[in-house]
């Protein structure tokens, strides 16, 4: 938009500047002195008619004949029968006039109506291609030179305007999609360092626009998983678009697995970065890892079953032969009923292991779980002995029962506490915990001075196959997990190599009004 220099006489006095899109009229009164008006006001300026062309085309919108120069762009009515036009700029109330009669009234009409046409992109983009046609139109059609430089330089601004629009659709249209992914997206430079990254990115991974922008990406990415990252950029770098799974890190340095897609960014012909588009697939893998664990487990349900039963068959022949011997033999009465109590306790242990295999029926009552630890370590005081491990036990005073099938929850516990002994070869101490906790559970506390277990295998422990002793099996674990999920409870275990282990168990509170389930 143009600044014109003017006065307020015509002796040049009083110099002014003025904005050309508020001049409506220039009047000619004689070579080289024009009267230009606003709405408003009018005011007088000296110059060649070359030099109001420079800058009057340069906008487009004007139209000249042997009197005056008008402004289309506040023309708000034509009347052919008078020649008059009438200018109004929409900022102003007043409006003034200007002589049309030199100029041809088809020629006012067009340029009004391609005007009105241009005007209509602020509110966007035809659904058609109607108006180019009429511009080709009315171009193909104007044989007088002076029109169709008019309507030229309109057609230009139009297209010129039309394009912007586009060009700002499409950004708009990238800035939405960028900003509103919900996947995290990183816009990464060729040397690697970070030039955006979208809200999704701060959210998922905690970091500030501080923390990353200018910032190389390499002190996001898991270390192992560094060397992955510097051949897919630089395949991407390429022209490759490579999909690869790796983690990177959060402020606190935890790790966060993705599946990553990488982009090329071009610029022209020529790629000038990476787009990195991520999802986040933790929760993906622990559906699949919970898939796998269901999977085992079945398998171990099936042949938890076999072996049950095929233990039972002998088992009944042999508690058979036994009662028989007994009645028959005399003065081994001793050795006849500890072999009958063993022969009982294998039993027990076999019915214990078909929880693996099916649902069990159990009901569930109060129970005092400080009475149910006490019978468990009288059961394995003298194991305790052997292995010089002593065990400590400090309860809170007046607990409340807990809902539970007793003969489950000491199987817990003695399954927790042999491991607890094995872990201690040299001896040491098992300190056991009993307290109320502030959401309606009891947590007994198992702690050891074992030879503890490395936190990546704690992830693991409760798949069945799966453990740290050298003839272990991982099914008494596992069955562990089982029974305290099923009584609505939660185990937790922390771990120290070289510091022990802590087996923490929380057992729902029984209620007076809560009903008796059963599985």
């Amino acid at each position: 938009m143009q600044k014109i220099p003017v006065s307020s006489d015509r002796k040049g006095s009083n110099i002014t500047v003025i904005s050309s899109d508020d001049v409506v009229k220039i009047e000619c009164i004689r070579d080289k002195e024009y009267i230009i008006h606003t709405a408003n006001d009018k005011y007088y300026w000296t110059a060649s008619l070359e030099a109001f062309e420079e800058w009057l085309f340069e906008e487009g919108f004007r139209l000249v004949d042997q009197m005056n120069v008008v402004n289309m762009n506040h023309v708000r009515n034509y009347d052919p029968r008078k020649g008059l036009v009438t200018l109004k700029p929409e900022t102003s109330s007043r409006q003034k006039t200007a002589s049309a009669a030199w100029i041809h009234g088809e020629h006012i009409t067009n340029v009004m109506n391609l005007l009105q046409r241009m005007k209509q992109l602020d509110h966007g983009l035809p659904e058609t291609n109607e108006d180019d046609e009429i511009f080709e139109t009315i171009l193909a059609q104007e044989e007088d030179h002076r029109f169709a430089r008019s309507y030229a330089m309109i057609k230009a601004l139009y297209d010129k305007r039309k394009a912007e629009i586009l060009l700002e659709e499409s950004e708009l249209r990238y800035k939405s999609l960028f900003e509103h992914n919900p996947d995290p997206i990183l816009s990464i430079h060729l040397n690697g360092s970070i030039s955006n990254a979208n809200p999704a990115f701060h959210r998922v991974f905690g970091y500030s626009e501080a923390e990353l922008l200018g910032k190389t990406v390499e002190p996001l990415i898991f270390p192992e998983h560094l060397a992955l990252w510097e051949l897919q950029f630089a395949a991407t770098l390429k022209g490759a678009t490579p999909n690869f799974e790796i983690s990177f890190l959060r402020p606190d340095g935890e790790p966060v697995e993705l599946s990553v897609k990488n982009f090329p960014i071009f610029v022209g012909k020529r790629i000038a970065g990476v787009y990195t588009i991520a999802q986040d697939i933790s929760e993906r893998r622990r559906a699949e890892e919970m898939i796998l664990r269901s999977e085992k487990l079945s398998i171990v349900g099936q042949m938890a079953a076999g072996v049950a039963h095929e233990i039972r068959n002998p088992l009944t022949s042999l508690k058979g032969f036994v009662q028989l011997m007994q009645t028959r033999v005399e003065g081994f009465d001793s050795y006849f009923n500890i072999m009958q109590e063993e022969l009982d306790r294998i039993n027990f242990i076999v019915s214990e292991f078909l929880v693996i295999a099916k649902p069990q029926s159990v009901r569930f009552q109060p129970k005092d779980a400080g009475m149910i630890l006490q019978h468990t370590i009288l059961l394995l005081n003298s194991q305790a002995l052997i292995h010089n491990v002593n065990l400590l036990t400090e309860a809170d005073p007046e607990l409340p029962p807990i809902n539970c099938d007793e003969n489950q929850i000491k199987q817990v516990f003695i399954n927790i506490l042999n491991n607890s002994i094995d872990s201690m070869p040299d001896g040491g101490q098992i300190r056991i915990e009993l307290k109320r906790s502030d959401d309606n559970f009891v947590v007994i506390r198992f702690t050891d001075q074992g030879c503890g277990i490395p936190e990546d295998r704690l992830p693991r422990l409760g798949e069945p196959f799966y453990t740290t002793k050298e003839k272990g099996t991982g099914l008494g674990l596992m069955v562990t997990f089982k029974i305290i999920e099923n009584h609505g409870g939660r185990m937790n275990i922390y771990s120290e190599v070289g510091t022990g282990t802590t087996v923490e168990v929380m057992m729902p509170m029984a209620s007076e009004n809560k009903k008796t389930p059963r599985l």
